[in-house]
């Protein structure tokens, strides 16, 4: 770093011109040429003392200040958490800017809280099914293979732009009769396989599985290899209905690369619209203290009469009604 002195404004030009003007008296005297001589160099050396002192001082000067912009964008960028644009950006800042964005933009997804209602059984009786189509907001429906009105019951949730998914019957520890379709731990891969295709052909507009019954299956780690697998190859996704706390099916279609959800609450284990309330309120809580929750009910009277009141309620608490497939987590 270069410095300039200037006579008439810098102190350092001012002392120099003073020194210069005593120095010449001194010096015209008789008998005083050898003192001045040793008298100059001394001069010389204070003066590039003086120079070199001045330029180090101002390039620490400027060091420091540096330091002091540096660390006060780290402080305002940790107590607002808001982007702080560097003094020098390098090339990576836009894309360093981009990824923030960008998580910010998907924590306020997951912060924002949602709920699905999954309607699981449809499909035996057209009336029940017809109303609960009829539900207000994005409700789920997962519909069972080879019933009487299955599939007309998809297509009209479909029309309606409802989501729609397989109710794969699945083996349990209570021995509960699957009807045609069920998947149990006695069929060999073939046949298991076969089975689940042409469940999840037999039901129009299928983008997603859970499980009917299942307490047995799900807790089995091969026939559910074979359950992601497919699903895998068919661009389906896999909710858990959680009928047993062993299940395995979450991860093993996680490990599949098989988006999955699992279910929070039942709200109709027990059929009666204080119970129903019960767990609907529940639901509402994991909603709000998650940032989104999954319900599965059944289209009985009384839920459907709870329901129909409930759903236009939600936005008061803050909550989105939202189909399965938003709620996914991603392998």
């Amino acid at each position: 770093m270069r410095i300039r002195h200037d006579s008439k404004t810098s102190p350092i030009g001012v002392h120099l011109d003073r020194a210069r003007q005593a120095w010449r008296g001194f010096a015209a005297q008789p008998g005083n040429t050898h003192i001045a001589l040793a008298a100059a160099l001394l001069l010389g050396l204070v003066l590039l003392v003086a120079v070199a002192g001045g330029s180090e001082v101002d390039s620490v000067s400027a060091t420091r200040d540096q330091v002091t912009d540096t660390d006060r964008a780290v402080v305002v960028a940790d107590e607002d958490t808001l982007p702080v644009t560097p003094a020098e950006p390098e090339a990576s800042t836009g894309a360093i800017r981009s990824e923030a964005m960008q998580a910010d933009t998907s924590a306020t997804l997951m912060n924002s809280n949602r709920l699905a209602i999954i309607l699981d059984d449809i499909g035996y009786s057209a009336e029940a099914g017809e109303r609960a189509v009829k539900l207000p907001g994005a409700v789920t429906y997962a519909v069972l293979p080879f019933t009487p009105h299955g599939q007309a019951l998809a297509r009209m949730a479909h029309d309606a732009g409802k989501e729609v998914m397989l109710h794969a019957p699945m083996s349990n520890l209570a021995g509960m009769a699957l009807g045609e379709g069920g998947l149990t731990l006695a069929l060999p891969e073939e046949e298991f396989v076969r089975t689940l295709r042409a469940a999840i052909a037999d039901i129009p507009h299928v983008v997603g599985v859970n499980n009917h019954t299942g307490s047995e299956l799900t807790a089995a780690e091969q026939p559910m290899q074979w359950v992601m697998r497919e699903l895998k190859a068919q661009g389906l996704f896999f909710v858990d209905s959680m009928t047993t706390g062993k299940s395995v099916a979450e991860k093993i279609a996680i490990d599949n690369q098989v988006p999955a959800l699992k279910r929070h609450v039942f709200l109709d284990n027990e059929a009666t619209p204080e119970a129903i309330d019960r767990e609907f309120q529940r639901a509402v809580a994991i909603a709000q203290q998650l940032g989104f929750a999954v319900a599965i009910g059944h289209p009985y009277p009384e839920t459907l009469d709870y329901l129909e009141q409930a759903i236009t309620q939600l936005p008061a608490h803050s909550i989105t009604l939202v189909p399965a497939s938003a709620l996914l987590r991603q392998p």
